[in-house]
This record gives C-alpha cells, structure tokens and sequence, in this order.
C-alpha cells in the first residue's frame, strides 16, 4: 500500500484533501479510484488508513479510517554526517539511509574532501537530497522524512548537543579496535540521540579525528575490512538495528 506524508493533522474519520505531488501520484501515476486506500503519515507522524471518498481535478478528498499503531522506526534518533563525496554517493547514502532508518543527514567538507559543493549551489543539492529523503521514507514506511543539512566546517558539527558522538575512524580498526562501537550502541537507550561522523573517500584527516575526541566524541572502528564511504553509514545502521531491535 502506498504511504504519503501530508503536512496536516489527521484525525480518524475526520475528512481532509490531498493535492500537489501527492495528488498527481496517487491519481495520476497509480490511477487511484474512488474506494481506493492508501496510507497518509500525518504532522504529528501518526499512521493512518484513509479512503479516496471523492476526485476534484486538482485534489483528492480522504476519509481516515482507522490508525496505524506500529512504527518503523529505529528506537534511537540517529544522525549520519558525512564528509563530501564524489559523484552520486550523497545521493546513495541518503536514499540507503532512509531505508535503513536514519533520521537526519549532515555533509559538510571535510580535510580529505576531494568534491566541494559551491556555496551557490548548496541550496539546490539540499532540496534534492531532501526530495530524495522524502521517496525512500514513503517507499519503506517511514514515520519521519529525515532532514538533510549542510554544514560549512567540522567546528559546527562539533557543537551538535546529542547524547552519544561517534566518529567512524579506520585506523582504529586497523589497530584492532573492536570494542567501542558495540559497547557505544549497548548504552543506548530508546529515544536516544546519536552521530555518528563518517569521511569521504580519503577517510578523516587524524588531527580532524583528535580535535573531535577533545570535544567528546568517541572514535570507534567498523570492523576488519576497509569500507566505501558509502557502504560504512549502512554498516553503522546495520549494527544499531541488529542490536537494539532484533533482540
């Protein structure tokens, strides 16, 4: 069944309408009819069953019928910041993310940072990663759509007021660290916040990784094998779902 975030209190049995890029898909591309059910992700990010009870030519009238009480999302908020990368990967680690349930995304340019986004152009790479968000969260069943920001430095991102900071650093696995990431993710507690900072194709810069440990974060290594920067926010989500939902 389809699911569409709408920005609208929803209230079961409580009529409300759709338009815009939510109408055009759900009468538009997959020709909903009359009768036909979909799911609409409320403001409040409730869950509800609703009904197509009339079509206007530039919007659908809903009727709720019942509310959605299970979630999908990870029982702990967790942020994926990343340094720059080439190509399409943002877009990759965005979309992947999504799925795997990550709630926000941060890029921002970082030592090693090959790619850079100009100052002029960051707006736009936002709303796109943004809508990009927005797909995979419908496609998976989200509850939330996960924001997408971009930060200048890493002296911004040091200054995020979460709970748990991790910066996913590869030399510490190549020096045989094991421990801290499962010990991070078994201290956490539902509703918990967390970062986690990954580098782009270079990895982190060790003075970049010391300055972050001098302000609290905890450097952890992500196993034996030498990830891509975009393969490693998915091993990090991976691990904090094994280990805090399938228990």
């Amino acid at each position: 069944m389809q699911r569409y975030f709408t920005d609208q209190m929803i209230q079961a049995k409580v009529s409300f309408s759709i338009a815009g890029d939510n109408f055009h898909h759900l009468v538009r591309v997959m020709r909903a009819k009359v009768n036909d059910q979909a799911e609409f992700v409320s403001k409040k990010h409730e869950v509800f069953i609703g009904k197509i009870e009339r079509i206007d030519p530039q919007e659908a009238h809903i009727m709720p019928i019942y509310q959605l009480e299970k979630s999908a999302e990870l029982p702990v908020e967790v942020t994926i910041a990343c340094g720059i990368s080439k190509g399409d990967k943002s877009e990759y680690i965005v979309q992947k993310g999504t799925e795997m349930g990550a709630r926000n995304f941060i890029f921002l340019p970082t030592e090693f940072s090959v790619a850079r986004w100009p100052e002029k152009k960051v707006t736009r790479k936002v709303e796109r990663l943004q809508k990009v968000a927005k797909s995979a969260a419908e496609q998976s069943h989200r509850n939330y759509i996960p924001t997408v920001t971009y930060y200048n430095d890493l002296q911004t991102l040091s200054k995020w007021p979460g709970k748990f900071k991790i910066v996913a650093y590869e030399e510490s696995a190549k020096h045989g660290e094991h421990t801290q990431l499962h010990a991070q993710i078994g201290k956490m507690q539902p509703n918990d916040t967390a970062l986690v900072l990954f580098g782009p194709e270079g990895g982190l810069a060790n003075s970049e990784v010391e300055s972050l440990r001098d302000v609290g974060f905890v450097s952890v290594g992500l196993g034996p094998r030498i990830l891509r920067a975009e393969t490693a926010p998915l091993y990090l989500l991976s691990a904090i779902s094994v280990l805090k939902e399938m228990r």
